[in-house]
């Protein structure tokens, strides 16, 4: 068996690998992750040009065209990445969110693909899949038949996002679930709010997807059943009631206080693929109620880390109401900060995800050396 520690592995993104907000924040941990375990090289086509046929099509196109899922961008970032790969001279490729990048890798080092979704399972749930243009979503499948002609094996985020693969025709045996770390770790600096009203925080940069909408009638159902709440909205909302907290933009340190201030999370999300802000609240030993839909129920424990509720907006919304007002009591203590976090500690931080990484990367290595 190839030893992990000697496989060397670039890690291929279209982000900048300097950028701390890249992909939600967590390229960066990721990157730091690995390089733990294995020898590391970070590469990234984010300088590379998108391709003027694809800026053209977006500009003629009557619906929503994605320029950076083109063909021709494709092959594009496609011929950088190769040579850059070909320079790192590594043993795997680790592609991070790098499906258009794969799709035209040339040469022979065998790649393994980090997936959170599928475009299928994204499209018209997540507002940049809305509305596509056929021309558009025709090259987003394209990209993904090459991508995964190209690839040997597959780190996926979620049960959920491993089903997806299987379903599209990859041999389980090539998928490994494994959800990542948190983009935001808690300073310890912070004290939890502590008596008072039951502290809601309400994290949302998709209003309509993340469920804000429901997240306040369940705050206004629980109220009227007598619970006393102080609810904090973080990210992009409407207008919002003068009740409401909103603390405006934040960097990562003031939004790991508000984590630590908070009594419990409150995310009925619609479509969720992989939850950072549900991994952030778990490192933080936030509870959190959320909707079981997507790569959710790989994040949160039912009756460790938080609650699950049904994905439907009436029954979110009724179910969400009654453990607010069953928190704000006192009750539901099995749930708690400590046992959240020690589920965080046992099945997402990031040394766990980086040895699920590395021993998948040995894997293929070993069955096609160069």
């Amino acid at each position: 068996m190839t030893d992990p520690e000697r496989v060397r592995i670039a890690v291929l993104t279209p982000w900048r690998t300097d950028d701390p907000s890249a992909w939600s924040g967590i390229v960066l941990p990721m990157l730091r992750a690995l390089e733990t375990v294995a020898e590391v090289s970070a590469i990234s086509t984010a300088d590379v040009p998108t391709a003027f046929v694809d800026r053209l099509a977006a500009r003629l196109s009557r619906k929503r065209y994605l320029w950076s899922f083109g063909l021709a961008t494709s092959r594009a970032r496609g011929r950088v990445a190769s040579r850059r790969v070909r320079a790192a001279d590594v043993g795997v490729v680790f592609a991070v969110a790098a499906s258009v990048d794969v799709a035209h890798l040339g040469g022979s080092v065998p790649v393994v693909q980090y997936v959170d979704a599928g475009f299928e399972d994204m499209r018209d749930r997540y507002s940049v899949f809305t509305g596509l243009s056929r021309l558009s979503a025709a090259q987003v499948r394209r990209v993904g038949v090459l991508a995964a002609r190209r690839t040997t094996g597959y780190v996926a985020a979620s049960a959920w996002a491993a089903d997806g693969l299987v379903r599209s025709g990859v041999d389980r045996a090539r998928v490994v679930v494994a959800p990542p770390g948190a983009a935001i770790l808690p300073s310890g600096d912070s004290p939890s709010s502590g008596g008072g009203p039951l502290e809601v925080l309400v994290v949302a940069s998709d209003w309509e997807r993340k469920g804000g909408d429901r997240a306040l009638a369940a705050v206004d159902a629980a109220r009227a059943a007598g619970a006393e709440i102080a609810l904090t909205v973080v990210g992009r909302a409407p207008a919002l009631p003068d009740d409401v907290r909103v603390p405006g933009r934040l960097t990562a340190a003031e939004l790991s206080d508000e984590y630590e201030r908070a009594d419990v999370l409150l995310e009925l999300a619609r479509a969720n693929a992989a939850g950072v802000t549900l991994t952030d609240a778990a490192a933080h030993g936030l509870p959190a109620i959320t909707t079981d839909t997507g790569g959710v129920p790989s994040i949160i424990a039912e009756g460790l880390s938080g609650w699950l509720v049904p994905n439907e907006d009436e029954a979110a919304i009724a179910r969400a109401a009654r453990l607010l007002v069953a928190l704000s009591r006192g009750e539901q203590s099995d749930v708690s900060r400590r046992s959240a976090a020690a589920h965080y500690a046992e099945a997402l931080d990031w040394p766990r995800w980086a040895e699920q990484v590395v021993e998948m990367c040995a894997m293929v290595a070993q069955e096609d050396p160069r």
